[in-house]
């Protein structure tokens, strides 16, 4: 009699579970899969966190030594693995059996070798009530670099998760508003999986509902095709919609005359700005910046960009969609109407002296940060016709501040 095939969790040195013809696999993207006829019907299941739960134990183990760190918490990690195992057997075809195996290096006799069926619920609940609420710390936070160019008609978004794996995404702008409505759906976490369909490649964002890193998702480009996979990252969702959008808008804002000297008026200067607004989401805006949602206005149409941050030689602080500089601590040189636009904020011109003046009596981040909040004033003080950005943003490392730089997004200032 033929045997029935199986699926064993059984973590080891990149490897995340094994067959029953022995083959081993690692857990990449989060995918657990058949593609062997002989063993049963093809399946793809995905479970986002699980690589990320075999990093964990990866990192804190010598496998030359067959040792782990001794403070490896394996009880929460079992329960964790287990949460993962039945997320696994609920979507398997039942010819499958599936087993979960510990590590060769375990002695905690947490667990041994168990099979996971309908019965497995009693094992998960005796581990949770002994897990440790402490959150282990995540593996990596944002690992996918973003790079944009604009082409006529269209925007073309580079992911990046190294140097082989790569993937350009072509988004027409007419289909900015449906990226849009993806991104809002990928903050709002009703939906266990986001997609997306441009003419060459579909977008997937599957929630994480497993594990202790709900603030995690694996984000996946198809080909439409083909129908084949191109690209796969586990990523942190404000990291990863932060990147996406700011680098779109930064694209989309900045630099989108053909002359520096004579802007376009009427409807000229609507189609300039139509892309950019059909990006544009204030609830993304306020989620990013950890302020209170706002609900999106579709009747605000923006028609001019700021970017703020101090320079020495110049003496401005402002500086617009082209690049001019355009105003200092006293006002924004440039508006429709061609007057200046007050600012008056408090500690505004003494923020941007100690620019110049530079001393050791307050960190880099407390000057950032003392500017941000700055920032947030002079918005305020501006129409809703205009967007104002802040200094500059890196979405390969989110929590490094860095100054104004071309090739990097700014940090869009919510309206309050």
């Amino acid at each position: 009699m033929k045997i029935k095939p199986y699926i064993r969790i059984t973590p080891d040195t990149d490897v995340l579970y094994d067959d029953a013809e022995g083959c081993c696999y690692p857990a990449e993207g989060d995918e657990i899969f058949n593609s062997d006829l002989d063993l049963g019907p093809r399946f793809s299941v995905v479970v986002a966190g699980i690589e990320e739960w075999l990093r964990r134990y990866e990192n804190a183990t010598d496998f030359v030594e067959t040792t782990t760190d001794p403070s490896f918490d394996w009880t929460t990690w079992h329960y964790e693995g287990l949460c993962f195992a039945k997320a696994i057997w609920q979507q398997l075809p039942r010819n499958f059996s599936l087993y979960y195996q510990r590590p060769y290096e375990d002695n905690s006799q947490t667990i041994e070798e168990v099979e996971i069926d309908e019965n497995i619920d009693s094992l998960i609940e005796k581990l949770r009530m002994k897990a440790s609420c402490k959150i282990s710390k995540i593996s990596f936070i944002n690992n996918v670099d973003f790079k944009v160019k604009r082409v006529d008609k269209e925007i073309r978004l580079l992911f990046q998760l190294n140097q082989y794996s790569k993937t350009e995404v072509s988004i027409p702008y007419n289909d900015l508003t449906y990226l849009r409505h993806w991104l809002k759906k990928i903050v709002a976490g009703n939906d266990p999986v986001c997609s997306l369909y441009l003419p060459a490649f579909r977008l997937y964002f599957f929630k994480q509902t497993i594990g202790s890193h709900l603030d995690m998702g694996r984000f996946r480009i198809v080909d439409s095709h083909n129908d084949e996979h191109c690209f796969t990252a586990y990523v942190n969702i404000k990291n990863f919609v932060k990147g996406v959008y700011l680098s779109l808008m930064t694209k989309l804002g900045f630099f989108i005359y053909e002359s520096s000297k004579n802007y376009p008026t009427g409807e000229e200067l609507i189609r300039a700005w139509t892309p950019y607004n059909n990006l544009k989401s204030r609830m993304l805006e306020s989620f990013i910046s950890n302020r209170t949602p706002l609900a999106d206005d579709d009747d605000n149409f923006v028609n001019e960009t700021f970017v703020m941050y101090p320079d020495y030689w110049s003496g401005c602080i402002f500086w617009d969609t082209m690049g001019i500089g355009s105003g200092d601590e006293k006002a924004i040189y440039a508006d429709e109407d061609g007057e200046d636009i007050n600012i008056d904020v408090p500690g505004l011109e003494e923020w941007n002296d100690r620019r110049v003046n530079y001393s050791d009596s307050q960190t880099f981040e407390e000057y950032w940060l003392e500017g941000w909040e700055l920032a947030k004033e002079v918005r305020k003080r501006l129409p809703d016709r205009i967007d104002l950005y802040y200094m500059s943003y890196n979405p390969m490392k989110p929590d490094e501040l860095r100054w104004h730089g071309d090739n990097l997004p700014n940090i869009i200032v919510p309206k309050q």
